[in-house]
């Protein structure tokens, strides 16, 4: 039809309505083509979606694989890795199926790169033919020229039709291989599925074979904690009486070193009491009409006793408590003694104050050691790794009531001891609650340090606790406040828990809000904060909490690269500290997983009376 036509045209027969007829018919032709390309460009991006879910499906399984053998413990590690090397096999299988999807992804984008261009070329014969009956319209002397542009617009566009036709069949082609393909893979999905399945089962089995093996191995343990008590309770009387010797020494020490010191501003106290009996005589003069009475100096002022004398009445005035400058010089003789010679009084404080530290460390030592040997198969966080530091009130419980603690022991191996020299911020010994109670006010901002400060990836936190009646209670921070791990109370029955990192560069926070009446203040908690990796592909860590043994959510959003650094128990401010009682406290440097977890919840809920 379209032959006849051009051959009217070249015989000079050709009427500007059949030319017009004839373009709009190719337009028809070239809009039908169009939509049959918008429709298989539909049919590849269903394709396409349809490889998105199952590779989703395929990351699934990856994910559950990799989790089903994450939580396993380590003393069974070595009987999963023997089934390690049949999931490899198979995810080298399913690596080369996804190779191969890569490969007809490319296949499927460059085809489409084809079509595209098909379509552009159509859009510019399109533009052609327009362009032409322009010219047809606008003058007649250019038919000539017009009928060679027609018919060598013509001939191209014949061939862009059979080129885009023989591109069609190939993109069917190619859509019916990835669908075999597809249907293949989903097959092999299946098969892992099955596969896995069966080791879960079998590692199911293995496990109950493990614990029954470590029941028995715990058993076996505790009898020879038994025997090794026996030995250990010699080994510690020595090590008492070395201690106590060592601790005689250092006095000893101190006090020769106070002594020599004393000595070599001997010289500078006799000259202002000689200056003093002087002035005294002097003014004794004046009241006898001038009359010099000759006197002797008495043997009260001389130095060596009265230094002494002046020593011993401030120390037992001062007590079994350490003071600050301002409580020491209150004291009237310490006042005389701090005119006379300032060096010398600061001298004396430093030394009662020391005096009594180490002696508050020598009796701490020995009651530690004992409850240690007391309840040394009881003591169950420090048969679980990775401890980092284990504070019991049960290690105080030689204090009295209301005592001040300026030091609260670490019972496990690190001896990372919780410390405070400032007497105004040292926390009381509650004897009644057999707790550490920290207060917080215009008087008291109690907080304690630690020996050495921490920097933990991962950690499980155990907190058995009560609070009083203040909204912001921070529990541990870093020395400059970016870091903290803090309970904020928005009413007297509801807290969010929040977890606070910063690296100087960068700052993460995490928050888990629970129902109303979940923590109530003024009621014993058993409160536990765990950090985990959680999705390595994007670099976020997990954070939960638990009340007791009950979880109370979950925050994925925790930066797995910023390290939580800690420094103090409590906070020295009278607005944010913690306020309240501590019973047990234990820190370690690893997200332990749900059976370590629960023991150590049940220990620490029995160990602290807390009802669930």
């Amino acid at each position: 039809m379209s032959l006849d036509i051009l051959k009217e045209r070249f015989n000079g027969k050709l009427t500007t309505i059949k030319y017009e007829q004839e373009i709009d018919y190719r337009e028809k032709t070239i809009k039908n083509l169009e939509e049959e390309t918008n429709n298989l460009s539909n049919q590849v991006v269903n394709l396409e979606n349809e490889k998105t879910n199952l590779l989703q499906e395929l990351n699934k399984a990856r994910n559950f694989e990799t989790g089903l053998f994450s939580t396993k413990q380590k003393e069974f590690e070595n009987k999963i890795n023997e089934r390690k090397y049949d999931i490899e096999e198979l995810e080298s299988e399913n690596y080369s199926l996804q190779e191969q999807i890569n490969k007809k992804n490319e296949r499927l984008e460059y085809k489409d790169k084809i079509i595209n261009n098909s379509n552009n070329i159509l859009k510019e014969a399109k533009n052609k033919i327009n362009r032409l009956a322009a010219k047809l319209q606008n003058s007649k002397n250019s038919k000539k020229e017009l009928k060679l542009e027609i018919r060598k617009t013509y001939k191209e566009y014949l061939f862009e039709i059979n080129n885009f036709e023989s591109q069609i069949k190939d993109k069917n082609q190619l859509i019916s291989e990835q669908k075999q393909i597809l249907k293949e893979k989903n097959k092999k999905i299946k098969q892992v599925t099955d596969i896995i399945k069966e080791l879960k089962t079998k590692n199911d089995k293995r496990n109950e074979v493990i614990n029954e093996l470590s029941d028995k191995l715990q058993q076996s343990e505790n009898s020879l904690i038994v025997e090794n008590g026996k030995f250990q309770k010699e080994i510690d009387s020595k090590e008492d009486t070395i201690s106590e010797l060592q601790s005689e020494v250092d006095i000893l020490s101190n006090k020769v070193i106070s002594l020599s010191e004393t000595v070599e501003d001997k010289s500078v106290l006799e000259k202002r009491l000689q200056e003093a009996e002087q002035f005294q005589q002097v003014v004794k003069n004046t009241k006898s009409n001038y009359k010099q009475v000759p006197q002797m100096k008495s043997k009260l002022f001389n130095t060596d006793n009265l230094i002494s004398m002046l020593k011993e009445v401030s120390k037992q005035k001062q007590g079994p408590k350490p003071l600050s400058w301002k409580q020491w010089i209150e004291i009237p003789e310490n006042k005389y003694l701090n005119e006379l010679n300032h060096k010398i009084a600061k001298k004396i404080f430093n030394e009662n104050n020391n005096l009594y530290l180490e002696d508050e460390r020598r009796k701490h030592d020995r009651h530690s050691r004992m409850e240690l040997e007391a309840s040394s198969t009881a003591l169950l966080p420090l048969t679980v790794g990775n401890l980092k530091g284990y504070y019991s009130s049960t290690s105080l419980s030689n204090l009295s009531n209301e005592d001040n603690v300026s030091q609260w022991d670490d019972l496990s191996e690190s001896k990372n001891h919780l410390t405070q020299g400032t007497a105004n911020a040292q926390p009381e010994y509650n004897a009644v609650k057999n707790s550490l109670q920290f207060k917080r006010g215009a008087s008291d901002i109690d907080h304690m340090d630690f020996t050495t400060g921490l920097a933990l990836s991962e950690f499980t936190l155990f907190f058995a606790l009560d609070f009083d009646d203040n909204a912001r209670q921070v529990l541990l921070k870093d020395t400059a406040g970016n870091d903290l791990i803090e309970v904020l109370y928005i009413n007297p029955n509801r807290a969010s828990l929040l977890v606070k990192g910063n690296d100087g560069t960068n700052s993460v926070s995490s928050t888990v809000l629970p129902d109303d009446g979940t923590i109530p203040q003024s009621k014993r908690h058993l409160l536990t904060c765990r950090k985990k990796a959680h999705n390595s592909d994007d670099g976020f860590g997990q954070v939960e909490w638990f009340l007791n043994k009950t979880s109370l959510g979950t925050n994925n959003d925790y930066d797995e690269n910023i390290l939580q650094t800690i420094n103090e128990l409590g906070f020295g401010n009278s607005g944010t500290g913690f306020e309240g009682n501590i019973y047990e406290m234990a820190i370690y440097e690893k997200a332990l997983d749900g059976g370590q977890l629960g023991k150590l919840q049940d220990y620490f809920i029995d160990r602290t009376n807390i009802s669930v």
